[in-house]
């Protein structure tokens, strides 16, 4: 613990801490993150949702569980321009809330960073939805976020097993694109383990450690631009954890089967059922 090296007591450095980041968060994020955003020339927004940690006791986390990665956790839209800077980083959400709701929470900021300066409707634009939407740049999101194109000039992967070529080819297209915004996510956790690792504090605390983070993670990238690198090792964590909550439920699974067994033998359940309650705790990142 680094309340060691400094040799004072844990309650006192996480509080001297949270206090500190409480008080840069809101400075750094507005030099570094807001105004990105004001500078960025926007031909292209990239959206992604994060899960990181968890909350408390069963009742607490079931809102929590991504079903996609099969662990409790936060939820974060981080917004990348196309020169790798954060523009944008929301609130964080429940694990369970939809992609796309996220989005529509957000949408204020989307239609104002991506609507064409008059300088910007001179130039040549033939990409997809072009024609729809003149007056907007595109913003490139996944397949969470079906549905909006018929609101905004929002392009995502077509969903579907019978595909044409056509289309298989225009979400290898897509999918290119949105690289960058795994590159961010791998710098980030790469420089802070506290967003690559379990998330161990409070919840009101979260939003000012992941957007003071966000912002020096955009400092960062100013001086080393982003790498390929960024976005493999992004990728290798987000299958660990994956294959980490696979694991998790296998062992929920197995748990709840051993309870099942012993409380048809006893016949009682309230002694029993505290098992898999304690183990459904179990909180990681991602």
């Amino acid at each position: 613990m680094l309340s060691n090296i400094f040799h004072v007591k844990t309650a006192t450095f996480i509080k001297t801490t949270t206090s500190f980041i409480r008080v840069i968060a809101p400075r750094i994020y507005d030099d570094w993150v807001n105004e990105k955003a004001q500078e960025e020339n926007m031909r292209m927004l990239v959206t992604s949702g994060r899960t990181p940690t968890g909350p408390g006791n069963m009742a607490e986390a079931l809102p929590y569980y991504s079903a996609k990665h099969k662990l409790y956790g936060y939820k974060v839209e981080v917004s990348v321009g196309p020169r790798g800077f954060a523009l944008n980083c929301t609130g964080h959400a429940r694990g369970n809330t939809y992609d796309i709701t996220i989005f529509r929470r957000n949408e204020a900021f989307h239609h104002t960073t991506r609507r064409k300066t008059d300088e910007d409707r001179t130039l040549r634009d033939t990409g997809i939805l072009s024609a729809e939407y003149p007056d907007e740049w595109a913003v490139l999101a996944d397949k969470g976020c079906q549905g909006l194109e018929q609101h905004m000039r929002c392009i995502h992967p077509t969903k579907g097993s019978n595909l044409s070529a056509a289309v298989v080819q225009q979400n290898a297209d897509i999918s290119s694109d949105r690289i960058i915004v795994e590159n961010w996510f791998g710098r980030m956790c790469g420089l802070w383990r506290i967003c690559a690792d379990k998330y161990r504090w409070a919840e009101d605390r979260y939003d000012d450690i992941f957007q003071t983070c966000a912002a020096l993670t955009n400092m960062h990238i100013g001086y080393y631009p982003l790498r390929a690198a960024n976005g493999e090792e992004y990728n290798q964590r987000q299958n660990r954890l994956i294959v980490i909550g696979r694991e998790k439920e296998k062992k929920r699974h197995a748990s709840l089967k051993n309870v099942t067994e012993s409380v048809g033998a006893s016949g009682s359940e309230c002694r029993w059922m505290t098992v898999p309650i304690a183990r459904a705790q179990e909180k990681t990142t991602i």
